[in-house]
């Protein structure tokens, strides 16, 4: 017998952990898609173009694993959800390319854009509902399930016709707010609150510990729209000024500005399409100090806040230190000159998502996870 105890095992990280399951959320689209065969020969080959090629979202996966980890401890049970999730993503993805560019006669994803477009409302609805359907969980939870889902579908729609049909000078900065909750807010919070439900296992019944993880989805979803619309003033191509897309910086340019400035922000956006140096004047009028500087303040409460939230939900879970990275992620753009740096460390690693191809039209609405 050796004089030497065997040496502990190493427990896997929080990151290897999610690297692990991310994997067994793509087997588990294979599966779904599986069973399309061979009924619907027409059909399952879009999905599955679609699923493999789509344009995917950054960690779509890893909001509903981390969830559940950060509640029951892990993270295989919600590998439906975080399926559900990216199915979702996939879907909105696909309708917001198209509503973004003309396609013309050109391949959408490699194939016909109305093939395309067909597969992605099957991807994005019914390919979901039969996953929450297929559920090993009681009726009643998976009801709630469901009416998550479905909830989360209907505002996240809600809030994309605000955003096509908005205009920059007659919206208020109220209700840009409704559509970013509604757009990018409500998945986030669909998401959590289907991880939350299902690692709670109450049957059905409204818990309210999934109710406040719901709240911490819908602000990480804020955040994640502040970024991108951030993303695009910073890259310089300013293509949502070029869109008149009715931002939250700059309808509150618009609504705070003194009479004279507004008057030449309202003339550069008139001008916005066709000139680049228009849209450059109006990106700095809406970095300027008395713009910006209440909006970080703005943004630093919200990321404040969902701290607070996972302090009080998971205190002492080790996926709820990743989760706080994945909070202070969202905020290292200009708002973070006010926003803390949080108290959880570097970034948390997790699975990155594909490289998106060069050709692929760029976002109008800022939809992303």
């Amino acid at each position: 017998m050796s004089p030497h105890p065997p040496p502990a095992a190493v427990r896997p990280s929080p990151e290897d952990r999610l690297a692990e399951a991310v994997p067994r959320v793509r087997q588990y689209l294979a599966g779904l898609l599986d069973d399309y065969r061979p009924r619907y020969a027409h059909l399952r080959p879009a999905l599955e173009r679609l699923v493999a090629d789509g344009r995917r979202t950054p960690l779509e996966c890893a909001l509903p694993l981390l969830v559940h980890g950060a509640i029951e401890g892990s993270l295989e049970p919600a590998v439906p959800v975080a399926g559900v999730h990216a199915l979702w993503w996939r879907a909105a993805n696909t309708f917001d390319d198209v509503s973004d560019g003309d396609l013309g006669s050109r391949l959408l994803y490699g194939g016909d854009p109305g093939a395309v477009l067909t597969a992605a409302l099957e991807c994005g609805y019914a390919l979901p509902l039969r996953a929450l359907a297929a559920l090993p969980v009681s009726a009643p939870l998976r009801e709630r399930l469901t009416a998550d889902f479905l909830d989360g579908w209907t505002a996240a729609c809600d809030g994309q016709v605000g955003d096509i049909l908005g205009s920059p000078t007659g919206t208020s900065p109220e209700e840009v707010l409704t559509v970013y909750r509604h757009k990018s807010g409500s998945v986030y919070a669909m998401a959590a609150t289907m991880a939350a439900r299902l690692a709670l296992g109450a049957d059905g019944a409204d818990d309210p510990r999934a109710a406040a993880w719901g709240e911490f989805g819908q602000a990480v979803g804020l955040l994640a729209q502040f970024r991108n619309d951030e993303d695009d003033l910073r890259s310089g191509h300013n293509e949502d000024l070029g869109n008149r897309t009715a931002t939250y910086l700059l309808v509150q340019l618009l609504h705070s500005a003194p009479e004279a400035a507004r008057e030449r922000a309202v003339e550069l956006l008139g001008r916005a399409a066709e000139s680049a140096a228009d849209r450059r004047q109006l990106a700095a009028m809406m970095l300027d100090p008395e713009v910006l500087v209440p909006y970080q303040r703005f943004l630093a409460d919200i990321h404040q806040h969902a701290h607070a939230l996972l302090e009080s939900l998971a205190p002492d879970s080790p996926f709820t230190a990743c989760l706080h990275r994945r909070v202070d992620d969202e905020v290292r753009t200009t708002a973070y000159a006010i926003a803390p740096a949080g108290p959880h460390g570097a970034h948390c690693t997790l699975p990155p998502g594909p490289v998106v191809p060069v050709t692929r039209v760029r976002d109008r609405s800022g939809q992303k996870v």
